[in-house]
C-alpha cells in the first residue's frame, strides 16, 4: 500500500535544554529570584514570597514546592476568595508575576543562532508529523522557519478543506501549555467593555490588541477553520511573530499585557479553557501512528492529566500490532532522555511494554537524531 506516515513527537524541557533554556526545577528557582527582584523597588518582596509563606504555615512539616505554592495561589484566583479585590483578570498576583518572569527567563536563554541539533531534527519532519510540546520556549519554532518547514501552531485537519481533496501541507505543532509568544485578547476585550460600562474615559492603547496596535499578532490556524473547531482557542488566543523584536512591550493604562502560558503548577488546567481545545480529539489518528518519539519529557507527577492522556495513547499504540492499519511497520516506542539507566528512564513510563520500547539516555544531540527510527522510507542520516 502506498498510505501515507504519521509520526507523534512529545517534547519536554530536556529537548530544550541543548540550547541552554533552564529545565522545569532550574526555571522556578529563577523564576523565583525574578519575582522578588521585580518587586523590591516597592520595599517588598512580592506577592509570590508571601504566598510561601501562607502555603509554609499550612504544611509546616514540608519541604517548599514551588509547583504546589503557584497551585495554591492558582486555586485562590479560580475560587476568587477575595473577590473583586483581584488585581488582575489573567490570574493571581503570583501566577501573572511568574508568566512574565518565564518569558523574560526564556527570551534572555535562546539563542539568536539556531544550535544545528534543532535544524536537523526540524528538517526531519514533514507534514502529517504530529508534535506535542509542553514547553513555553520558540526554539523549535525557530528551527522550523530556519529550515523553511511549514507548521502550524493548531491542528491541519481543523483547516477548511474541499471534500475528499485533504493533502497536509504543515507540520502541526501544537503547544499544550501555551508559549511566550502567544496572548489572550479576552482579558483586554473585558476590560474595554467593564469601562464603557461604568463610563469610565480611558485611552485603549494596548499594543497588541487596541484600535491602533504597534505589535503585529497573527491567529494560530493557517487559513479558515472548519465548523466549531478551535472556537474557544482561535478566537481569544494570537501569536506574535518575531516576537522577541517586540520584548518587552511598553505597557499603558488599563493594559496588562501577560503571556498566555499555563502556570508551572497542579491544576494548572483550571481557568484555561482555550488549551482545551488543542487536547480535543487527540486519539484522532492514533491508530494511523508508525512511530512515536518522547524527546526530554518524564511525565511530571503534577501533570496527572497528561500522563494519563499520553500513557493511554503509548499503551494503545503497543498493543496495536506490528503493523498500522496502512500496513506500515509499527516502530518501537522511543525515549530520548537524561536518565542514568534504561531502568531508570522506564520507571517513568511504567505502563510501557519494554520489548516494545527503545531508549536513550544521553540526552538529545545530533548522536540521538541518528539513533532515531524515524520510520519505513524516512532519511536515517543526520549531519
Amino acid at each position: 500500500m502506498n498510505e501515507p506516515h504519521y509520526r507523534l513527537f512529545v517534547l519536554g524541557a530536556g529537548f530544550s535544554a541543548l540550547g541552554g533554556l533552564p529545565l522545569g526545577n532550574g526555571l522556578l528557582e529563577r523564576v523565583r529570584e525574578d519575582v522578588r527582584a521585580s518587586f523590591q523597588f516597592a520595599g517588598w518582596d512580592g506577592p509570590l514570597e508571601k504566598e510561601i509563606g501562607e502555603w509554609s504555615s499550612l504544611y509546616p512539616a514540608e519541604s517548599i514546592d514551588l509547583e504546589r505554592v503557584l497551585a495554591y495561589s492558582h486555586r485562590k484566583h479560580y475560587l476568587r476568595l477575595i473577590g473583586s479585590d483581584e488585581y488582575f483578570e489573567h490570574g493571581s498576583r503570583s501566577i501573572v508575576a511568574a508568566r512574565r518572569a518565564i518569558q523574560r527567563i526564556l527570551i534572555q536563554a535562546t539563542p539568536s543562532d539556531t544550535p544545528p541539533p534543532y535544524r536537523s531534527f526540524a528538517q526531519q519532519l514533514c507534514p502529517r508529523d504530529v508534535v506535542l510540546t509542553f514547553n513555553y520556549d520558540t526554539l523549535l519554532e525557530q528551527a522550523l522557519d530556519d529550515v523553511g518547514m511549514p507548521y502550524t501552531l493548531s491542528p491541519e485537519w481543523w483547516l477548511k478543506t474541499d471534500p475528499g481533496k485533504f493533502e497536509p501541507r504543515f507540520v502541526d505543532l501544537l503547544k499544550l501549555h501555551g508559549s511566550i509568544d502567544w496572548y489572550d485578547r479576552h482579558y483586554h476585550d473585558a476590560a474595554v467593555r467593564w469601562h464603557a460600562e461604568q463610563g469610565h474615559d480611558v485611552p485603549n492603547r494596548d499594543p497588541i490588541f487596541g484600535p491602533a496596535p504597534t505589535v503585529p499578532r497573527e491567529r494560530l490556524a493557517r487559513g479558515p477553520t472548519e465548523g466549531e473547531f478551535g472556537k474557544h482557542i482561535l478566537p481569544r488566543v494570537f501569536r506574535v511573530p518575531n516576537h522577541s523584536e517586540h520584548f518587552p512591550m511598553e505597557e499603558r493604562i488599563g493594559s496588562h499585557i501577560v503571556p498566555f502560558i499555563l502556570p508551572p503548577a497542579y491544576d494548572k488546567l483550571l481557568g484555561n479553557d482555550p488549551i482545551l481545545d488543542l487536547w480535543e480529539n487527540l486519539h484522532r489518528t492514533q491508530d494511523s501512528y508508525s512511530s512515536i518519539v518522547v524527546i526530554g519529557y518524564s511525565m511530571p507527577p503534577y501533570d496527572s492529566y497528561a500522563y494519563e492522556t499520553l500513557g493511554r495513547l503509548f499503551v494503545e499504540y503497543q498493543q496495536g500490532g506490528d503493523l498500522t492499519y496502512s500496513e506500515h511497520r509499527r516502530v518501537p516506542i522511543q525515549l530520548i532522555t537524561l536518565a542514568d539507566s534504561r531502568q531508570h528512564a522506564l520507571k517513568g513510563f511504567p505502563f510501557l511494554d519494554s520489548a516494545k520500547t527503545r531508549v536513550w539516555h544521553q540526552g538529545f544531540s545530533t548522536d540521538a537524531l541518528n539513533w532515531i527510527d524515524w520510520g519505513d522510507g524516512a532519511v536515517m542520516e543526520v549531519r
